[in-house]
């Protein structure tokens, strides 16, 4: 099951995409009132309304409550935010869907070693999948993952979320990454199965993703239709004294 403060985040998001909230900088109920309505602990809905302010669906002003921004940072695409730890599933409101195209036991490499901190010729998770959008092709991802770290990865973890069995299988915490951003010319396995032309490009998001004790237990390579993909940061000023 689901920690509270996801469900929370998920409904006022859904509320928020679904036109519940439908002004541009309407005012969102009081903490109280949704500690209320959601029968949570005020650190439970202020960890909930941490992530929709890190996603950019809404803002603070202090001493007012929380804002739904406008419309226009809203996003119907596939979108990376600075901040966002949820994973593919839990960023998009769609039918999410998987098909493995190949997984494997390999070693690693100076590269992978040095990325998941190992050593040359330990084994190595290879795992290369589409993900599906409301059966569309969306993001082509080739990742490693320690099996120490992660263990138990099978078909059925591969055809779902794999955050999610990290997370509720698992029970670790993902706490943060590194990622580098950059535009590529489509190869011939983006043409393939993301249903690219040769003179398409895709965004190709570069990834190590630690738990919550500095472990790295992911190296990887998601690469983006170009249409379905937007990547954008909120920031915030904020009094330094």
């Amino acid at each position: 099951m689901e920690p509270k403060y996801v469900q929370i985040y998920k409904e006022i998001k859904h509320r928020i995409l679904s036109g519940c909230y439908h002004d541009n900088n309407q005012q969102l109920p009081t903490e109280t009132s949704l500690c209320d309505e959601f029968s949570c602990s005020r650190m439970t809905m202020k960890k909930a309304l941490d992530y929709l302010v890190s996603e950019g669906y809404i803002y603070r002003k202090k001493g007012k409550g929380s804002f739904v921004l406008p419309k226009g940072n809203i996003t119907s695409k596939i979108s990376i935010h600075e901040n966002n730890l949820l994973g593919l599933s839990k960023s998009y409101e769609g039918n999410i869907s998987s098909k493995v195209i190949k997984f494997e036991f390999i070693f690693a490499d100076e590269l992978l070693a040095e990325k998941l901190d190992l050593k040359i010729g330990d084994p190595v998770y290879h795992i290369f999948r589409l993900r599906l959008v409301d059966k569309k092709p969306f993001v082509l991802e080739r990742t490693y993952m320690n099996p120490i770290v992660i263990p138990g990865i099978n078909q059925d973890v591969l055809n779902n979320s794999l955050y999610n069995y990290i997370e509720n299988t698992l029970n670790l915490k993902i706490a943060g990454s590194f990622r580098i951003t950059r535009a590529d010319c489509s190869n011939e396995s983006d043409q393939k199965y993301l249903e690219l032309t040769e003179k398409e490009p895709v965004l190709e998001v570069e990834q190590i993703a630690y738990l919550d004790n500095g472990v790295p237990f992911e190296y990887s390579f998601a690469r983006h239709r170009y249409d379905c993909f937007e990547f954008y940061s909120h920031s915030i000023r904020r009094n330094p004294f």
